[in-house]
């Protein structure tokens, strides 16, 4: 869910600096149906990919570091290709720009996730501390 609606996020982006660059009415901005389809099974393809590359368990820390850039290097492969196949961008200058809105929504996203699942580890570890408190 997180992957489509960053994509929705990045077309619309795309077509908004396009249109302020190119002096267009907003009203030329149009999204095909196609279009819309593709997010929703790139979100799919993506969590099929992280599903396969990122939920194994028992891994070092080097061989884990190693699968997330293979992860990052595999969801942008999906997002170009889709992006090619779905036309959310025609020209050089819209995938120079898919390419930077890809990496800063990837790195957003571990940098969320991470302090998310940080804060779970410190409510976790407060309410066992209060549980050997009690005993």
């Amino acid at each position: 869910m997180m992957i489509s609606f960053a994509v929705l996020c990045g077309i619309v982006l795309e077509g908004v600096v396009f249109l302020i660059i190119d002096k267009e009415p907003l009203s030329s901005f149009s999204l095909n149906w196609f279009q819309l389809l593709s997010i929703p099974l790139t979100g799919a393809v993506c969590s099929l990919v992280t599903v396969l590359l990122l939920c194994r368990e028992n891994l070092s820390k080097k061989a884990y570091m190693i699968s997330v850039i293979i992860h990052c290097i595999c969801l942008y492969g999906v997002v170009i290709l889709f992006g090619k196949l779905f036309s959310w961008y025609t020209k050089m200058d819209g995938f120079i720009l898919m390419t930077i809105i890809y990496f800063l929504v990837y790195a957003f996203v571990w940098i969320a996730t991470l302090f998310l699942q940080k804060q779970d580890d410190n409510r976790i570890n407060k309410a066992l501390d209060s549980i050997r408190d009690e005993e």
